[in-house]
């Protein structure tokens, strides 16, 4: 989305508030899927539920990992096909909404997880698949001696098909020689398992956890090469499916988040200036107290009077020091009533911020594509109602 597009449409929506781009979301999601065919995509939606309708007929499967996303997937009328229920904690009468909802498909992250499968589906006359997933060594997933023994007595779980596995270790990842050395781990545990165990996957579904760019000095080409660095090394045919488990991946670059200088002062040396937003409405992976610069544009409401350079250090409306944004910002004339402009929010930011502190609005969302225009998904929500 170009300058003209987004000054445009923070001065019709008003700030603060989110705005996703569908038409940039289907064209980086089409071509990732096109560059890792025959592989199977498969969406996480906790990087942001609001974008699940917009690339429905992109993507293969959603990942699922809560109650709540679950009534969200349930509310957006998705195929229940295309769900994998997955998450470390599952209740038993979620799972069992869900199965009578008419989803298939389910990750075990323990022996006592798959049992409580089972049991579901047992008492619902249903069949299921499964995929275990294998631990690295957090608190996700089971143990390599845990996945042989479900193996071993999968004769016992009759309306139990174990079709595979599942296997993510992180976000972030910048290095390719680190998503080779975990493919190849789970790759030779397969192997190992189909010669000891007698066991024949049908599908591995791995989250590579590719990295984005977010800030001024991080490389943004990088993005390209990652993906068609991932594709060779995935293109070899192998004896299963390949499913891409992405979510900061496929949406990051798609998100807008706009705001509006309220306030303005020097506080002894510093130049302060003051949003109508924070950091409870933005979060960057790595962001780490403003140390680093994300890409952003700058409006300026009033014709420039000087053309000069200061630097800006931009805080927040939440009464912390912790609500600082940017630091050493260089702006040319800023008063207050410019606008901020971040861009690359499109992951994360809108559920994960710390949205109850101060009991300050929630922003209104919007979804904006060249055919539609700008269209209200969740209006300006009140938050003081859930902290009395």
């Amino acid at each position: 989305m170009d300058g003209k597009k987004l000054l445009e449409l923070v001065k019709t929506l008003g700030t603060p508030s989110y705005v996703f781009d569908t038409d940039m979301l289907q064209e980086r999601v089409q071509r990732i899927a096109q560059k890792l065919a025959p592989a199977k995509l498969c969406y996480a939606i906790k990087a942001n539920p609001f974008l699940i309708k917009a690339m429905d007929a992109s993507v293969d499967r959603y990942e699922v990992c809560s109650p709540g996303e679950f009534h969200i997937c349930v509310k957006n009328e998705l195929d229940m096909e295309k769900i994998v229920l997955s998450g470390v904690y599952k209740a038993a009468e979620d799972v069992r909404y869900a199965m009578e909802q008419g989803v298939r498909h389910y990750t075990a992250e323990s022996v006592r997880q798959f049992q409580l499968v089972q049991r579901c589906a047992d008492e619902l006359g249903r069949k299921v698949d499964i995929l275990l997933r294998v631990t690295s060594g957090s608190q996700f997933g089971m143990s390599e001696d845990d996945v042989r023994s479900l193996l071993r007595e999968r004769e016992q779980y009759p309306c139990i098909e174990i079709a595979g596995f599942q296997y993510f270790t992180g976000t972030q990842k910048k290095q390719i020689k680190k998503i080779a050395t975990e493919l190849q781990y789970i790759e030779d545990f397969i192997r190992r398992l189909e010669t000891e165990e007698d066991f024949v996957a049908q599908t591995l579904e791995y989250g590579p956890g590719l990295g984005v760019p977010y800030f001024t000095k991080d490389d943004f080409e990088e993005d390209a090469r990652l993906l068609d660095e991932f594709a060779a090394l995935t293109r070899e045919e192998r004896p299963y499916e390949l499913v891409f488990e992405m979510g900061r991946y496929l949406v990051a670059s798609c998100g807008y988040y706009m705001t509006q200088i309220v306030d303005q002062k020097r506080n002894e040396a510093v130049n302060v200036l003051i949003v109508d937003g924070g950091i409870h409405h933005v979060n960057y992976y790595g962001q780490n107290m403003a140390m680093k610069t994300p890409v952003l544009s700058y409006f300026p409401q009033h014709p420039l009077e000087c053309a000069g350079e200061e630097e800006w250090t931009v805080y927040g409306s939440l009464c912390t020091t912790a609500d600082i944004l940017l630091k050493r910002l260089p702006l040319t004339d800023v008063r207050v009533g410019d606008y901020l402009v971040f861009h690359n929010i499109g992951a994360y930011s809108v559920t994960e911020g710390m949205y109850l502190f101060l009991s300050r609005d929630m922003p209104a969302i919007y979804l904006y594509s060249e055919a539609a225009g700008p269209v209200l998904v969740r209006d300006v929500l009140a938050t003081w109602k859930l902290n009395s």
